[in-house]
């Protein structure tokens, strides 16, 4: 996982071929993708994809969605609302 200096952002990689599998962002909303291993093999690239700005329960989404598709645990408080 990657955060950005500000918090705003966050980006997850795949734990078996290292593709970015996740992004959010507080202003652009979020990306939950299929490794590109997966991509290569004929799955759709988007799981759950929005593009707009982010509320705090997109976030809790994000979270949930990375531990359903990925296994990948992200921690709730690296992205904060107040």
């Amino acid at each position: 996982m990657q955060v950005s200096q500000d918090g705003a952002t966050v980006w997850v990689h795949s734990t078996t071929d290292g593709s970015t599998v996740g992004r959010f962002s507080k202003c652009f909303g979020m990306d939950v993708h299929s490794t590109v291993t997966q991509q290569l093999a004929g799955v759709s690239q988007c799981l759950h994809c929005t593009h707009a700005p982010a509320t705090e329960g997109d976030w809790q989404a994000f979270v949930e969605l990375m531990l359903k598709h990925h296994g990948i645990a992200v921690p709730r408080g690296l992205v904060r609302f107040s």
